[in-house]
C-alpha cells in the first residue's frame, strides 16, 4: 500500500481518469497543430495600466514539447490507477497536483514573454515541491522536498536577476524577437540564466537535490524526470541561447556544468543499488548532454539536442514505470535483493530491455539515431574544443551503457533457482510503459516523420538546424564506429560491475545542503532574535540609521543654487517654530509635556501647509495631532509620568541618529530638485482628475482613485489605533499605574 497522510477519498483512483482527460485533449490538439506545421499566439492581460500581459506562442517548438509534456503526462495519470491501491489515501490532492505541474510546465513552454516563462517557472517550483514532499509524514521526504526547493527557488531568484538584465540589454521582454547580445551585461546575464538552468535541470553542483527526489512516488518520478521539471532548464537553454551566441562565457559555462554533469551523474548510476536512484543519477547525465549540445550554439548540435530530448522523454519515463511496477509487485527495487524477473514479470522486462537499450543506443531504436545525431555534432563542431565535447559525449556514451546493463542484469538478472516473488500484474501500471516503448520501437522506423516534427522545432531555434534528418542506417562513419564501440566497451564495463555487490554511497552533497539549510535557519532565528526583541527605540535607530546610509550617493547630487528662503515671510517664523518645539521637545522628561509638545510641533506643520495653499492637508494634520495628542494623554495614564533614565550613550546616540535622519531628510530634497527626471505632470493630472476622477480637488482624487488602496490602508491603521485608545480609555477606568 502507498502510503499517504489524508483520509481515503470517495473518488479513489477514478480521478486520475478524469485528471488524465485535459492533458490527453492538448496532447491531440498539439498534434494537429505540429502536423500541420501551424501556430497559435493569445494572451491574457494582467495589469493593463503596467502592460502585465500573460503572453503565449504556440509553434513548432512549443507544440513539440506540449505533445510530450501532455502525451506523457496522460500515461502517467494512467499508470497512477495502477499504481496506487484501492485503499490508498490522498488520491484526489495527488492527482490534482501532479495535473497542476503538468499545466505549469505546459505554460512554461509556451510562454512568449520572459515575465510568463518566469511566472510559469516558478510555479514548476511550488508543485514540484508538493509533489516531492507527498509523502509528508516522512522525513525524507520532507527533506527532499525543502531540498528541491530551495535549489530551484534560488535559480528562480538568479534566473529573474539574469531577465532583467536581458530585457534592459534587447529593449524587449518577447521570447520570439530577443537580438544577439554582447558586451558586459550579456556576460552578466548569462551567467545567471545558465545558473538559473543548471539548478531546475540538476546539473553539478546543483545536482543533489534530484536523487532525493526520489522519496517521492514513482509516477512523480517518471514525470519530473522525463518531460517536465528537468526538462525546464534544458528548455531554457534552447530558447535563450540564440541570444548568447556570441557571448563566449554562455558556451564555456554550459559545456562545463553539462560536461561535468555527463560524467558525474553516470559515475552515481553506477555506484548505486536502487533502481529509481540508477535512474535518477542517469538521468542527471543525460541532461548534461542536453546542455553541452545546446550550448555549442551549433545547427547540429541544436537539432541532436531536440532529438535526444524527445527519445529521452519516451525511454525515461518507461524505465520508471518499469520500477514502479517492480517496487508495487516486488516490495523492494534494490537490485541487491530482486533475481529472476525476467521471467515472473516478462512484460516489464521487455519494457525495460527495449527502453534501456535505447537509452544506451542501440539499434533499432529512437535512442540509437538521437546518440548518432550527438555523436556527429560533437565530430563537426570546431575548434579545440571539439575534441574535447567528442570525449565527453563518448566517455558519457560509454558510461550510460554499462549503468544500463548493470540495471537490467540487477532487476531482472537470475541469481538462483527461485525467482523473487510478485503481486499479480496491475495492467494499468503495464500499459502506459509499453505504449512508450512502442514509441521509441515506432520512433526508429517512423525515422522520416520524427525528423520532420524534430526539424521543424529545430528551425525555430536556428533554421540552419532544420537541414538535418535522423537516420536509420547511417552508414560505415566515423560516428557510427564510435557509437558501435561505445555499445561494446559500455557492455563489457556493465557487465564487470554487475557482478560486484556494493553497498550505496552516502548522500554526502544532499547532507551538506541540508546542514546548509540548518545553518541558515539557525542564523536568521538569531538574527531576529538580537534585532527583534520588542524595544521600539532600537527599531527606529535601526530604520532611521539605514535610511540615512540610502540617502549617501544623493550628496554627490546636491546643487545649492536650487536653495531659497522663502515664498512668504511668515514661512521662517513657522520653520523657526517647529524647529523649537522639535528642540523643546526633545529636552521635556515628561511624558506630558513631551505628548503637548508634539502637538504644538504639529501644529507648527499645519500652519507651514497652509501657507502652500493646502487646506485638505492642513486639516488632515490638525485631525491626525488631535487624535494623537489624545491617544497620548490617555495612553499616559498606564505609564510613569516621566521617562525612565537613559545614560549618556543612549542619548548621544539618538541625537546623532535625529540630526543625521534630518539631515539626510534635506539632502535627499535638494538633491530630487537639483535633478530633476522630466516634466511634472501638473496638466495631466488636472485633466485626469476631472475626466477620470470626476473632482476638482486633485489631491482628494489622488487619494481615493490613483491611490486609493494606499488611503484604505491609512484609514486601516487609524482605525486600529482609535481601537487601541478606546480600550486604553476603558482599561484606564479599572486600573491606574502610578
Amino acid at each position: 500500500m502507498i502510503a499517504s497522510d489524508t483520509t481515503p477519498s470517495p473518488a479513489g483512483r477514478a480521478v486520475f481518469g478524469l485528471a488524465a482527460l485535459p492533458l490527453a485533449g492538448l496532447t491531440v490538439w498539439a498534434t494537429a497543430l505540429l502536423a500541420g506545421d501551424g501556430s497559435a499566439t493569445f494572451s491574457v492581460t494582467w495589469v493593463a495600466d503596467l502592460d502585465l500581459v500573460i503572453a503565449f506562442h504556440i509553434g513548432p517548438m512549443a507544440a513539440l514539447l506540449t505533445v510530450i509534456v501532455a502525451g506523457i503526462g496522460a500515461l502517467v495519470m494512467v499508470y497512477s490507477a495502477g499504481y496506487f491501491s484501492k485503499d490508498a489515501e490522498g488520491v484526489v490532492r495527488f492527482a490534482v497536483t501532479l495535473l497542476a505541474f503538468g499545466l505549469a510546465m505546459i505554460g512554461l513552454v509556451w510562454a512568449d514573454s520572459v515575465w510568463t516563462l518566469f511566472l510559469f517557472w516558478e510555479l514548476t517550483s511550488i508543485t514540484s515541491f508538493l509533489l516531492v514532499g507527498f509523502r509528508n509524514r516522512r522525513a525524507e521526504a520532507r527533506a527532499a522536498a525543502r531540498r528541491a526547493f530551495m535549489i530551484t527557488a534560488a535559480g528562480g531568484l538568479a534566473l529573474l536577476a539574469g531577465l532583467v538584465i536581458l530585457v534592459d540589454g534587447t529593449g524587449t521582454d518577447s521570447l520570439q524577437s530577443l537580438p544577439q547580445l554582447e558586451g558586459s551585461e550579456a556576460g552578466i546575464a548569462a551567467v545567471l540564466v545558465m545558473i538559473a538552468a543548471a539548478t531546475k535541470s540538476a546539473q553539478v553542483p546543483f545536482h543533489v537535490w534530484l536523487p532525493g527526489a526520489m522519496a517521492a512516488p514513482t509516477p512523480v518520478s517518471a514525470y519530473l524526470h522525463s518531460a517536465t521539471m528537468v526538462k525546464a532548464g534544458v528548455i531554457l537553454v534552447a530558447i535563450t541561447g540564440p541570444a548568447f551566441t556570441d557571448v563566449a562565457v554562455w558556451k564555456n559555462l554550459g559545456l562545463a556544468l553539462g560536461g561535468a554533469s555527463m560524467l558525474w551523474g553516470a559515475i552515481g548510476a553506477l555506484r548505486h543499488v536502487d533502481g529509481k536512484q540508477i535512474l535518477a543519477w542517469g538521468t542527471v547525465s543525460q541532461l548534461g548532454l542536453m546542455i553541452v549540445l545546446l550550448s555549442l550554439g551549433e545547427p547540429k548540435a541544436t537539432f541532436a539536442a531536440l532529438s535526444i530530448i524527445v527519445a529521452h522523454a519516451a525511454f525515461k519515463a518507461a524505465l520508471f514505470m518499469v520500477v514502479g511496477e517492480v517496487d508495487v509487485r516486488a516490495g523492494t527495487r534494490d537490485i541487491r535483493e530482486l533475481d529472476g524477473l525476467a521471467r515472473s514479470m516478462p512484460i516489464a522486462f521487455a519494457v525495460a530491455a527495449v527502453s534501456g537499450a535505447s537509452m544506451a543506443g542501440v539499434p533499432p531504436l529512437l535512442g540509437f539515431m538521437a546518440k548518432e545525431a550527438a555523436i556527429e555534432a560533437g565530430l563537426k563542431s570546431k575548434g579545440f574544443g571539439a575534441v574535447a565535447v567528442t570525449a565527453l559525449i563518448v566517455v558519457g556514451s560509454v558510461l550510460t551503457a554499462a549503468y544500463t546493463l548493470r540495471f537490467l542484469i540487477g532487476m531482472f538478472g537470475g541469481r538462483s533457482d527461485t525467482p523473487t516473488e510478485v503481486s499479480a500484474r496491475r495492467w494499468p501500471m503495464t500499459m502506459p510503459a509499453v505504449a512508450l516503448t512502442v514509441l521509441s520501437l515506432g520512433g526508429y522506423v517512423a525515422a522520416g516523420t520524427v525528423t520532420t516534427l524534430v526539424t521543424r522545432a529545430a528551425g525555430t531555434l536556428d533554421p540552419a538546424a532544420a537541414e538535418f534528418a535522423l537516420l536509420r542506417w547511417p552508414g560505415f562513419t566515423v560516428a557510427f564506429g564510435l557509437s558501435a564501440g561505445i555499445v561494446v566497451v559500455g557492455a563489457a564495463l556493465g557487465l564487470v560491475l554487475a557482478r560486484e555487490a556494493s553497498s550505496p554511497p552516502a548522500a554526502i552533497g544532499a547532507g551538506l545542503v541540508d546542514r546548509g539549510i540548518d545553518e541558515v535557519v539557525v542564523t536568521a532565528r538569531r538574527v531576529t532574535a538580537q534585532v527583534q526583541h520588542g524595544s521600539l527605540p532600537v527599531y527606529l535607530v535601526v530604520v532611521m540609521g539605514v535610511a540615512t546610509l540610502a540617502v549617501a550617493p544623493f550628496w554627490f547630487a546636491v546643487d545649492l543654487d536650487v536653495l531659497y528662503r522663502w515664498d512668504t515671510p511668515v514661512q521662517p517664523i513657522l520653520g523657526l517654530a517647529v524647529v523649537v518645539a522639535a528642540i523643546v521637545t526633545a529636552r521635556i522628561d515628561s511624558r506630558l509635556g513631551a505628548a503637548l509638545g508634539l502637538g504644538g510641533l504639529g501644529i507648527g506643520v499645519a500652519g507651514l501647509f497652509a501657507t502652500y495653499g493646502a487646506p485638505d492637508l492642513v486639516i488632515t494634520q490638525l485631525l491626525v495631532e488631535t487624535v494623537v495628542v489624545v491617544g497620548f494623554v490617555i495612553g499616559l495614564g498606564h505609564l510613569t509620568r516621566r521617562f525612565p533614565w537613559a545614560d549618556r550613550r543612549w542619548l548621544v546616540t539618538r541625537v546623532v541618529i535625529s540630526v543625521a535622519t534630518g539631515v539626510s531628510v534635506a539632502v535627499a530634497l535638494v538633491a530630487s530638485r537639483s535633478q530633476p527626471n522630466g516634466t511634472p505632470p501638473r496638466e495631466a493630472l488636472v485633466t485626469e482628475a476631472v475626466q477620470t476622477g470626476g473632482g476638482n480637488n486633485v489631491v482628494n482624487v489622488i487619494l481615493t482613485d490613483a491611490r486609493g488602496l494606499d488611503t484604505l490602508g491609512e484609514i486601516v491603521v487609524l482605525a486600529v489605533v482609535a481601537i487601541g485608545v478606546v480600550a486604553l480609555g476603558a482599561a484606564g477606568g479599572r486600573r491606574r499605574i502610578a
